[in-house]
């Protein structure tokens, strides 16, 4: 069938797998307790280690990585093998001051990142800020997981279901399993995500890595026709990846998402099994994507801008028809990057609802309103926020990569907040507001101004160094202050 690249058993499988979505919001509206919004937004606090687990691996690997990665290595060659260091550095992060953070949440019964940022500080102004700071970056988080499901079902479909309608129909089957169940649907859809996800990619590693001439071949047209792609890196490039490894490890590792997963674990020993597993899985995830973006150069030559986030699908679709096998992997690897973009924009959304909810709505003008009729809002707020960010995603600008990064340098200024405020007691509220204000002023300025990198460091990080320095000074001169009264 021309016209239907992967045949009608791919979405027959693909429909099989959006029943079984909305079968488990179903499963979970019944199985919830209560209408408390630590059960809505954190399934209860009882994920034990492996749906934790999977929880985080599923909303880690993201759209943005599964077609925004192979896109970018495509744009430039063997150099974005760095990018499986990316990934590690967040977990990295996450061991500074994640174990901390979860024994607190738990003593004080936190539900959204603003919980803790209120207790720790104790101003609303700074809850406020950051508030605003992650409804914007992750607001954009959600959007580019709406623009890669328009890619991927297009792709899958050979473009006879259109970009729009991807963006729809996943759109609204997220919204739906998501207010019926909340978080604990959320998990549960995560684990078969995640594991739909990491079966494919095992098996497409099986099935090219040991084809040592596809590799070659690749190799030997990148030193002919694009030497840059394969020739090694300038010290600038070798800034920007440091740049970059700072930026993603500390920016990814508060996204509020995986801070309420931090806040929903079972036990310490969960979130210790979790992580460490974690830290092994950029080895087979981004090895794999970055190799199809390679491989996908001398294949698929003359891709610009956002149509190289296409890369991942067209090759996928090649190499399905050279053997059963591979067709097979390649039906898994689909579904996996259909199934991890949804589970990151359903933890995305999730996030979005609870923040504007609690930390905005609830701290500022919904002050004495019960909790169930807190959750029935947030529950409102995620269709008006789904179906806003779905029309904007219908003109899609930039490419996954730009907007990975424009999420992230917001982020990483609120990264303080969490990293120094759960190891520095001395770190204050006041000190904490002028970085924040500092870094993000410097951050917005440069990029406004054209120097999105300055000497091959991103804006982000040179508004993150600005933050931390102001932050401690003026924490020390409080202190100082303090002492001589």
């Amino acid at each position: 069938m021309t016209n239907m690249p992967y045949g009608t058993d791919a979405l027959i499988f693909l429909a099989f797998y959006l029943i079984v979505l909305i079968s488990i919001g179903y499963v979970a509206k019944q199985r919830r307790r209560g209408h408390s919004m630590a059960e809505f937004y954190l399934a209860g606090k009882n994920l034990g280690a492996p749906v934790l687990f999977l929880t985080l691996y599923a909303t880690q690997y993201s759209g943005n990585t599964l077609l925004g990665y192979p896109g970018e290595a495509y744009r430039l060659g063997y150099a974005w093998i760095m990018s499986i260091g990316f990934m590690m550095g967040i977990v990295a992060v996450y061991l500074i001051f994640a174990p901390d953070l979860y024994r607190t949440s738990r003593r004080h019964g936190f539900v959204t990142p603003g919980d803790w940022i209120s207790h720790r500080f104790g101003s609303p102004a700074l809850t406020l800020l950051s508030g605003v700071l992650f409804v914007v970056a992750i607001a954009n988080y959600l959007l580019a997981q709406l623009m890669a499901m328009g890619h991927i079902v297009s792709g899958l479909s050979g473009a006879l279901i259109p970009f729009w309608a991807g963006v729809i129909v996943l759109g609204g089957i997220i919204i739906f399993y998501e207010t019926l169940g909340g978080m604990q649907a959320v998990a549960w859809t995560d684990c078969i995500q995640g594991l739909l996800l990491f079966i494919g990619l095992i098996g497409m590693l099986i099935a090219v890595v040991p084809d040592t001439g596809r590799v070659q071949a690749a190799s030997a047209w990148l030193l002919a026709n694009q030497p840059d792609k394969i020739s090694l890196p300038s010290g600038n490039i070798i800034r920007t990846w440091i740049s970059t490894l700072i930026l993603v490890g500390f920016a990814a590792a508060v996204y509020p998402q995986a801070i309420q997963r931090i806040f929903a674990a079972k036990s310490t020993t969960s979130l210790k099994y979790s992580f460490s597993l974690m830290a092994f899985m950029p080895l087979v995830t981004i090895s794999a994507v970055v190799l199809i973006g390679i491989l996908a150069i001398p294949e698929l030559s003359g891709l610009e801008g956002i149509a190289a986030d296409q890369v991942m699908p067209l090759l996928l679709r090649a190499w399905a028809e050279e053997s059963t096998w591979l067709y097979v992997m390649t039906l898994f690897v689909l579904t996996g990057i259909i199934a991890a973009i949804m589970s990151t924009a359903d933890s995305v959304l999730l996030s979005l609802s609870s923040i504007l909810t609690k930390d905005i709505l609830g701290r500022f003008w919904l002050k004495d309103t019960p909790e169930g009729r807190m959750t029935t809002v947030g529950k409102r707020l995620s269709w008006g926020i789904m179906i806003l960010l779905m029309l904007i995603a219908l003109t899609p600008k930039l490419t996954l990569w730009g907007l990975i990064e424009l999420k992230m340098e917001i982020l990483i200024q609120i990264s303080p907040l969490f990293v120094l405020g759960t190891i520095w007691p001395r770190y204050s509220s006041r000190g904490a507001m002028a970085g924040i204000i500092t870094g993000t002023l410097l951050a917005a300025g440069l990029t406004l101004a054209g120097f999105g990198k300055v000497w091959g460091w991103h804006a982000g990080v040179v508004g993150l160094a600005a933050n931390v320095a102001v932050g401690m000074a003026v924490s020390w001169r409080r202190v100082a202050d303090v002492e001589r009264d």
